[in-house]
């Protein structure tokens, strides 16, 4: 591919229908081993070898008559390239940690601000490219952009289109494909307040039974004040947290359910603090996202060594982790927020910066990603 992409217009179609299926089966490798570290290391040995497949992919994804292809239905070979780049792209996005690396790369923004004004392209299509979007796009430039409604609403449509489905498939994507990529939509402030604004939040309460992945969106929608009160307002679905919260037997729901309610609390600063654990017993907490343990480890130790007294949760709190949380921040006299893409996406961590302000703690962000800009909530 790092050959052919600089002259993809002398491509035959045998070639096509070659480079095709070569990345199709990296792709299926990929996204059937995505948590094999050692399956990542083949494909990837070095960073910059992923870097460098990536700018292909991109170009390769620019090239315009394969949407021609794809919008007057022409070809199979085309689509089905895009198709399948699009999704090795967004596989990456997901799986990688290296959103901010994207986001420097704005040849691929431009080029896929093309295809969404094109409203002959097919609904899967303009699913990977909203995905892609929702992953290397920051808060700001969002704002800036003028089809954050349109994403939006084509979200909700797919969703309720293949919701309705008795096989939960349309058009080649299913419920659990378009609930995973809305999870990290919600993330971005403009979609829970298109969740509020469009009343879609009961579509999403319909499927919790069936999709858990959807009390982990309800909590990432639930920092919004509209969607808290339209929460609120629902009886039977409030009656239904509480006794999953005490009832159910899969630990992670209690955990993310025990996050809703705690967002649903109308007033932290009254939240009760047992004087035992209003104690000031560590000089740091730190707040960071397990997905860079080892980093926050390596922080901890330093400071250990400096001498100071460092609270720190190293394997994921059992139990009721919101109160647990808020012990840890009553019993710290400062917090260090260990700035990354993965703290802004975590709920957890966002609960806990949150938390550590309302209750005017000092505050230490640190930056672990070069690259990274905070934004949104951060």
């Amino acid at each position: 591919m790092e050959i052919h992409c600089y002259n993809i217009s002398t491509w035959s179609k045998e070639l096509l229908a070659c480079i095709t299926h070569l990345t199709g089966l990296i792709d299926i490798c990929f996204d059937t081993n995505k948590k094999e570290e050692e399956l990542n290391q083949i494909l990837f040995p070095t960073e910059q070898i992923l870097f460098d497949f990536i700018e292909v992919l991109i170009r390769v994804v620019s090239y315009e008559p394969f949407y021609k292809d794809i919008s007057n239905q022409r070809s199979e070979d085309g689509p089905m390239f895009v198709d399948i780049t699009l999704h090795f792209i967004l596989n990456i996005l997901q799986t990688q940690n290296i959103s901010c690396h994207f986001q420097l790369m704005t040849n691929l923004s431009d080029a896929l601000l093309l295809r969404v004004t094109n409203k002959s392209i097919p609904n899967q299509y303009f699913f990977y490219v909203y995905s892609i979007f929702g992953e290397i796009l920051s808060e700001e430039k969002s704002k800036e952009l003028e089809f954050t409604d349109d994403m939006g609403n084509g979200y909700f449509a797919m969703l309720e289109q293949t919701w309705q489905q008795p096989s939960k498939t349309y058009k080649h994507l299913t419920v659990s494909v378009l609930l995973r990529a809305f999870l990290t939509l919600s993330k971005n402030e403009f979609i829970p307040q298109k969740t509020a604004d469009s009343n879609k939040l009961c579509l999403l309460l319909e499927m919790c039974d069936d999709y858990p992945i959807v009390y982990d969106i309800i909590w990432a929608l639930s920092f919004n004040k509209d969607i808290q009160q339209q929460l609120r307002s629902n009886a039977p679905f409030m009656s239904k947290l509480i006794q999953l919260a005490k009832q159910s037997e899969n630990e992670q729901i209690r955990k993310t359910i025990d996050g809703i309610l705690w967002n649903l609390e109308l007033n932290h600063e009254n939240h009760p603090i047992d004087d035992k654990h209003n104690k000031k017993v560590f000089d740091i907490m730190i707040s960071y996202s397990h997905k860079e343990k080892a980093l926050c480890k390596q922080i901890y130790n330093e400071l250990i060594k400096a001498g100071y007294r460092v609270w720190i949760d190293f394997d994921q709190m059992h139990g009721n982790v919101m109160d647990a949380m808020t012990q840890a921040i009553e019993q710290s006299n400062t917090v260090v927020i260990c700035m990354s893409e993965q703290y802004r996406k975590s709920n957890y961590c966002r609960a806990e910066a949150q938390y550590a302000f309302q209750r005017e703690r000092k505050i230490v962000p640190i930056l672990l990603q070069k690259q990274y800009k905070p934004d949104g909530w951060l």
